[in-house]
């Protein structure tokens, strides 16, 4: 089962791969014209669109997969990682989704925190439904973990 952020969030977070992409666009657009800086605009542009596009991929697969009986797959922006039930110390509480909220856990020996940046719902005027949602999906989240950690034992 996956737990997306809110699409809101999911598309607000994809545009900052849209803006890498036209901004290697037009980095290239400029370097093209001199012949001995041709190879740089087809270097820049490969990145652009290359990071852009990886950027935006990510974006809309923000969230949380649960599939697994032991651990959390966290989804975000820029890399994924993987969280069992068991090193879990701090779970997000509803009200930080207007913050930043995070998974605290333990991993040999050190204390950890992993933003979980798809249910980050800023103020807002027109937030309203995707903080909704963002809550339900913390609380879904939650009760998945306990229910799994209830049935390992």
């Amino acid at each position: 089962m996956i737990f997306l952020g809110p699409g809101s969030v999911r598309c607000g977070s994809a545009a900052i791969g849209l803006v890498v992409a036209i901004v290697g666009c037009a980095c290239a657009t400029g370097l093209w014209d001199d012949v001995a800086t041709r190879w740089v605009a087809c270097l820049v542009l490969f990145l652009g669109l290359g990071g852009g596009g990886w950027l935006t991929g990510r974006a809309l697969r923000l969230g949380v997969v649960v599939g697994d009986p032991d651990h959390f797959l966290v989804r975000g922006l820029l890399w994924s990682r993987r969280i069992r039930y068991s090193a879990i110390f701090s779970m997000p509480r509803l009200d930080t989704v207007t913050t930043i909220p995070f998974i605290g856990w333990h991993d040999r020996g050190r204390r950890r925190y992993t933003p979980l940046t798809a249910f980050w719902v800023p103020e807002g005027p027109l937030a309203k439904p995707s903080r909704r949602w963002a809550m339900n999906s913390l609380q879904r989240l939650e009760r998945h973990r306990v229910n799994c950690m209830r049935s390992a034992h």
